[in-house]
């Protein structure tokens, strides 16, 4: 079993987002699964991307346009949205409070990746 915690998770921080990496090959080896949780601010936006794992996002706080292969449509806390690997896909945040989501993508990205996209060491270790 492993236990991991977002102060303790890899994380990246643009366009008033952070991502925390919790599980993948980079956090526990996790060859076929990636779960991050992220926190958008107000106006934070995660650009339209695209990558081979498909993914989801689950709504736990506050409401969003949602992007994918160009189709728009507002999302708010319990929605949860799916998508195959290579959508086109972006997240804005529309709402005056804080957004956050859970995502799950499968595969896991490759530790390379994980790398590359969550460079920022952790909260705790930042504050040391």
């Amino acid at each position: 079993m492993k236990i991991l915690r977002k102060a303790s998770s890899p994380r990246y921080q643009r366009n008033q987002i952070t991502s925390y990496l919790l599980v993948s090959e980079k956090t526990c080896n996790s060859k076929n699964l990636s779960i991050t949780i992220v926190e958008m601010e107000p106006g934070g936006v995660q650009h339209l991307h695209s990558h081979e794992p498909e993914q989801m996002y689950y709504i736990l706080e506050g409401r969003g346009l949602m992007t994918v292969d160009g189709v728009q449509r507002e999302v708010s806390i319990g929605d949860t949205i799916f998508f195959d690997s290579f959508a086109e896909h972006g997240l804005e945040n529309i709402g005056d409070t804080m957004l956050k989501y859970l995502s799950a993508a499968s595969p896991s990205f490759t530790l390379e990746q994980c790398e590359e996209l969550w460079p920022l060491p952790s909260v705790e270790d930042s504050a040391q």
